[in-house]
């Protein structure tokens, strides 16, 4: 007789045998066997599986698409192409579709439909979603990768309305990290113009870059306080999970571990959010000083913990008192989409706010930290720390200085797209909520330009 264990296992790998024959029976004249034998823990490239899916996106899409000008979108892996049919049929909508598929399988579709529609629907191939490790490959040999595979895209001035549309689904962490530097470093994507971004991503990411304090500093950290002060941000809907291949591996949670309650929100959906870079992000902080804002808040995030005056002082000696003894009147926050309610945003996230430069944190004293301070506080320390007469003579510029010149010299694809090393407290088990499954990476040429149809 086998031991109970034994035969549990035994039970779950038929089940699972027998889950897999079903889905390859389901989807297999579509999609190829690498997105239907293996579930991943969090898979960076997913694709909308079936026509079912694909309408009831395009009706969460349709109020957003009726309130832009725009008339050119991108879908990253379009795929089977169940929601590119749903776009075509916007013709007064989308005079141009850019389909931008990573995958060799799904090519021959994505250009069936651009040989039907040869002005409207155009062809990139290229992992929208590695990104940065093109910015990489460019910045190492000086080719044309990025500038390529956004060639279709239009160019706007920042302040302008936005340049096109993106809708995707998307479980790379790495990504939106990307998306933060791009508009940092004035680089790659937004270099273009404020593209606006609907996408699908799990819930511990999109958690992550919208949470408040009151979660904990091991899940608000310095990319959830710079994704709040660079992007609009709105939450749409809940998805499920099972629309999208590849499947997602049960999360079973480490004994001990303190992100279980994050890992366990809503696994069998994804969230379906809406961003887009601020227009007034260069009046809130010129693009110059966005690498020192963006240090600024690396450096004094390595731990949230750290104190707010004891670590300014280091830099600008006797500083503390103008922070105690603030003359100023706080400007408030407001809601950046009044009509959202915040009863129906998913747990621990909060509402995107407008941004100022004068939201002061109210009765600062020698203890009170940086975690203790939201987004628009964090940005009115950094404006307040700008303006002292001390700033430019101080010993932040020479280590933002060192900082930038690591970045430059960068000698690997992890410090580049990292920037530069900052690790923050906790980061080996805070990581852990945002572990993703990276697929084979599409194949890029050295540096010629990528196949494309124009």
């Amino acid at each position: 007789m086998l031991p109970l264990r034994c035969s549990w296992s035994l039970a779950r790998a038929k089940y699972g045998t027998k889950a897999r024959k079903e889905l390859v029976a389901r989807y297999g004249g579509e999609f190829p066997e690498k997105l239907l034998n293996r579930k991943q823990k969090v898979p960076t490239h997913m694709y909308l599986a079936n026509a079912d899916a694909a309408e009831r996106i395009s009706q969460y899409l349709d109020p957003h698409f009726q309130n832009t000008s725009c008339d050119t979108i991108m879908e990253l892996n379009s795929g089977a192409g169940h929601l590119t049919r749903h776009l075509l049929d916007k013709e007064s909508k989308f005079r141009r579709i850019i389909l931008l598929e990573s995958m060799d399988h799904f090519m021959p579709r994505a250009q069936e439909l651009h040989t039907l529609y040869p002005e409207r629907v155009k062809v990139r191939q290229g992992d929208f979603v590695n990104l940065w490790k093109l910015v990489y490959m460019d910045k190492m040999d000086g080719g044309s990768r990025v500038a390529d595979l956004l060639n279709d895209v239009p160019q706007k001035a920042f302040t302008d309305d936005i340049n096109m549309l993106v809708f995707g689904a998307v479980g790379s962490y790495t990504f939106f990290k990307h998306l933060i530097n791009s508009l940092i470093f004035q680089t790659s994507l937004f270099n273009l113009g404020r593209c606006e971004m609907i996408l699908a991503m799990p819930p511990p990411i999109y958690i992550h870059l919208t949470c408040n304090n009151e979660i904990g500093y091991l899940i608000y950290r310095s990319t959830s306080v710079l994704f709040q002060i660079l992007f609009e941000h709105k939450f749409i809907a809940k998805v499920p999970r099972e629309d999208f291949l590849p499947q997602q591996a049960v999360y079973n949670p480490t004994k001990g571990s303190k992100l279980g309650k994050v890992r366990s929100i809503n696994p069998e959906y994804l969230y379906l959010v809406k961003f887009s870079p601020r227009r007034n992000l260069h009046e809130l902080c010129q693009s110059q000083d966005l690498p020192a804002l963006w240090f600024f808040i690396k450096q004094n995030f390595v731990s949230r913990r750290n104190r707010i005056i004891p670590n300014l002082e280091k830099w600008v000696p006797g500083c503390g008192p103008r922070l105690i003894i603030n003359p100023h009147v706080s400007e408030p926050v407001t809601p950046t989409y009044p009509d959202e309610l915040p009863k129906k945003l998913p747990q621990y996230s909060c509402q995107s706010t407008t941004m100022s430069t004068r939201d002061y944190y109210p009765g600062i004293n020698i203890y009170t930290q940086f975690g203790d301070l939201r987004p628009s506080q964090m940005l009115t320390l950094f404006s307040q720390f700008r303006q002292w007469p001390e700033y430019g003579e101080s010993s932040f510029l020479a280590s933002l200085e060192n900082a930038l010149l690591k970045l430059e010299t960068a000698n690997d694809e992890q410090n580049l797209e990292d920037g530069v090393t900052l690790p923050e407290e906790d980061d080996a088990e805070g990581d852990e909520m945002l572990e993703e499954d990276t697929p084979e990476p599409a194949r890029t040429p050295a540096k010629s330009r990528r196949k494309a149809s124009s």
